[in-house]
């Protein structure tokens, strides 16, 4: 009789830490259904979408841009292309992404059943009567994406005010960086090609602590050049989705990891997660996910950390003892 097996300390199977760790993290983020990230600055985002004319955008053209607006939080209401943009003596921005709107229009029968595009100029078969309807679609940008445009396309609008001020830590912190930050943006972003972070006003946002974790939020960004840390993610961060959902997780991730070292954290936290929740799907798909992403995360902050003459914690606590 073949004697029965158990499970000894010497012959039990191995523990996959990982895969606990990750499945720990995911159950975690499901915990109540879905958190909302919610952008943590008043925005003045308002009004009709325009053309660089001034005529208003209609129908489903209005949504788009409306919703576009919201999401990236663009004051000036004017869209225009990348020519008309140059037309008016402006530049877009290395690296803006450009919004799709649509056009209708209708073509008219030029021979024996055979109808030409009035945008195409090639033939094409035509409806009953002569006519014949297109669909066409054209790339905008929105006045704030664009550098050198006149005045008239950044319409001034009632200043908000929060009362809510820079927390000092965060700014001796950036004052140290060798790249910028400049205010007065209705976005959050860091522009590698000018290696400058742009922010809306801290009087913007709905507290310090948010404040705070927006910043550095970009300033792992930051340390993603190839003259810094050179992230694989951050490289291909505008032409490949997966390693653009890879770069956020590391600039949230480190975010939090900054905001606890410098004692900022706290109230943001839950906005902190609702973002993390976006990857949820390739955390449950890659056990390692959260772990390189972690370790990327650690590195941007040591980074900056040392940059700004921040001694280690361990290092204090070592000394203490």
């Amino acid at each position: 009789m073949a004697k029965t097996r158990r499970n000894t300390p010497r012959n039990k199977p191995r523990r996959d830490i990982a895969e606990e760790i990750s499945a720990r993290l995911v159950a975690r983020l499901e915990e109540g259904g879905p958190l909302p990230w919610r952008r943590p600055w008043r925005s003045r985002a308002t009004g009709l979408p325009l053309r660089s004319t001034g005529d208003a955008y209609r129908g489903v053209n209005h949504l788009l841009l409306s919703i576009e607006a919201h999401c990236c939080g663009y004051a000036s209401p004017f869209w225009m292309t990348y020519k008309q943009a140059q037309d008016l003596g402006g530049q877009v921005r290395k690296g803006e992404r450009s919004t799709t709107v649509v056009y209708y229009g209708t073509g008219t029968r030029k021979d024996e059943g055979r109808s030409t595009s009035t945008v195409t100029g090639q033939p094409e078969a035509a409806e009953d009567g002569g006519q014949y309807r297109f669909l066409k679609d054209f790339r905008v940008f929105s006045a704030d994406q664009i550098d050198g445009l006149p005045e008239t396309y950044h319409p001034i609008k009632e200043p908000i005010d929060t009362g809510v001020a820079a927390d000092e830590r965060v700014e001796a912190m950036m004052a140290a960086m060798p790249f910028g930050v400049e205010h007065g943006f209705e976005y959050a972003a860091y522009q590698d090609a000018r290696d400058k972070i742009v922010m809306p006003d801290p009087s913007r946002f709905e507290s310090r602590e948010a404040y705070a974790a927006t910043m550095l939020h970009e300033a792992i960004h930051a340390t993603g050049i190839a003259t810094r840390l050179d992230r694989d993610c951050f490289a291909r961060y505008h032409s490949d989705r997966e390693a653009r959902a890879a770069e956020e997780l590391i600039a949230e991730v480190g975010s939090m990891m900054l905001g606890a070292r410098l004692g900022v954290g706290g109230e943001h936290i839950d906005n902190h997660a609702a973002y993390v929740q976006s990857w949820l799907k390739a955390l449950r798909t890659d056990k390692r996910y959260i772990f390189k992403a972690a370790a990327d995360a650690q590195r941007a902050c040591d980074w900056l950390l040392s940059r700004a003459g921040v001694s280690d914690h361990r290092a204090e606590a070592r000394e203490a003892a």
